[in-house]
């Protein structure tokens, strides 16, 4: 049987940013054996493999693979490939997908792993476990488990499915999150959580490994100078939640964080077109044109060119309150975290309205320079961060040798500008040219 060729491929000349968080290095060349970086520094004092295929990029400027830790796919096959590629083309590597529907989850992996489609390696947990109360059904891609023997179940369940993470939705209350990460932890899986019946500071104490939605969503009256928020007035509420990050309710939940090695994803795109959702502006700088069409089922809904399917409130003043005092005061919640020490990394939340594969990535990032973090803390974020957090950073996430070659080559600086992470010129996946423009 004839040995399959493995090429060797030297990218020569770019600027590079290696996800570690430090400064560009100019004039590198990095060596590709196969899927494997065997070597990378500086241009002459990096050994050219004779019979290499030698690409000259320099004038260029080359990060890790995108690693996008919040991904859903609707249970419709049809639209798997295309989103696995728009991700690849927007230099996104590698996927979390952290609540799976019915056969876009353990199952879409396997088809990528097995080669059956190209896209990004991924990540997945099982269907979300819940205690879903009267009004939410999540039957279909959710489980209602009301008694510690019942979540104890679901957790057995989905480790023999071979998920790569457990998730606790909504509705899980503190006794059974507890039961649910020992379990889960037992069985070597990593826990991530979408709360509200568990505050964050409770799930941090427990150990659970990462917390999702930042500022929406989640329990943020637990952060709340009020006596009591639930009698508070709209104008009330919001100044409090304006200046929550700085009170000492905060502090104490970003050191439980801290101290317990919590990953944070904050999802700032989607908190944003919720309370923005009539800002036409805002929906064309996410091009809805390259999602999926809008009535594959279980995706975008009715009418969401004219409004986001999740903007609604009570009064005009609070509308008002959104757009003016919410959205300042996300990013201000992200910008404490960051400043109080806290693991971020960087998901989407796509699946959900207006937030396009690969395009809703880059405006997250956008998000997140707003917030005033520094950009190279921003690339370790959407790199390294990413890597570490679903446990495949000795593969993947930094530019090194020994590792996949996941590379993404820039045709702009993104060490100056956080939206030159847009100018893809190409993209490698295990050191494989996947897309080119």
């Amino acid at each position: 049987m004839t040995e399959p060729v493995v090429v060797t491929t030297v990218l020569r000349g770019a600027t590079v940013l290696d996800g570690n968080g430090g400064p560009p290095k100019s004039d590198q060349t990095i060596v590709v054996r196969g899927r494997e970086i065997i070597a990378v520094g500086a241009s002459g004092r990096v050994d050219v493999p004779s019979g290499a295929h030698v690409v000259n990029v320099s004038g260029k400027w080359i990060v890790p693979g995108f690693i996008d830790l919040h991904v859903h796919f609707p249970e419709d096959a049809s639209v798997h490939d295309a989103m696995l590629r728009r991700f690849l083309e927007f230099g996104i590597t590698t996927i979390l997908n952290p609540g799976a529907r019915p056969g876009a989850g353990v199952a879409l992996r396997e088809r990528i792993r097995s080669g059956d489609v190209v896209g990004p390696r991924m990540f997945t947990a099982g269907r979300l476990i819940d205690v879903a109360p009267e009004n939410r059904d999540a039957s279909g891609w959710g489980a209602d488990t009301p008694t510690v023997a019942s979540i104890q179940r679901e957790v057995k369940i989905q480790s023999e499915q071979v998920v790569d993470f457990i998730k606790l939705y909504a509705g899980v209350p503190p006794e059974l999150a507890r039961a649910a990460i020992e379990e889960s932890h037992t069985r070597g899986i990593p826990v991530i959580g979408h709360l509200e019946a568990t505050g964050w500071r409770d799930a941090a104490l427990m150990g659970i490994d990462m917390l999702v939605h930042s500022g929406w969503a989640t329990p943020m009256d637990e952060v709340i100078s009020l006596d009591d928020p639930s009698t508070a007035s709209d104008t009330e509420w919001y100044m409090a939640y304006a200046e929550a990050s700085s009170g000492e309710k905060f502090e104490a939940l970003a050191a439980a964080l801290v101290a317990n090695d919590v990953l944070v994803v904050p999802t700032l795109a989607v908190q944003q077109v919720s309370a923005l959702g009539t800002d036409t502006d805002l929906l064309a700088k996410l091009e809805p044109s390259l999602a999926p069409e809008a009535d594959v089922p279980g995706w975008w809904g009715e009418g969401w060119r004219d409004q986001h399917p999740y903007y609604g409130y009570e009064s005009e003043e609070e509308a008002e309150m959104m757009a003016t005092v919410y959205v300042p005061a996300i990013l201000d919640i992200l910008r404490a975290y960051y400043r109080a020490g806290v693991r971020i990394g960087v998901g989407t939340d796509v699946g959900n309205p207006w937030m396009t594969p690969g395009v809703s990535f880059h405006h997250e990032l956008e998000l997140y320079a707003s917030a005033g973090i520094p950009l190279s803390d921003i690339l370790k974020m959407a790199t390294r961060n990413g890597a570490e957090a679903v446990g495949a950073l000795q593969a993947t996430g930094t530019i090194e040798a020994g590792k996949a070659a996941d590379l993404v080559v820039l045709t702009a600086d993104p060490s100056l500008d956080i939206r030159n992470t847009r100018t893809i010129e190409s993209v490698f996946l295990d050191g494989e040219l996947v897309f080119e423009r």
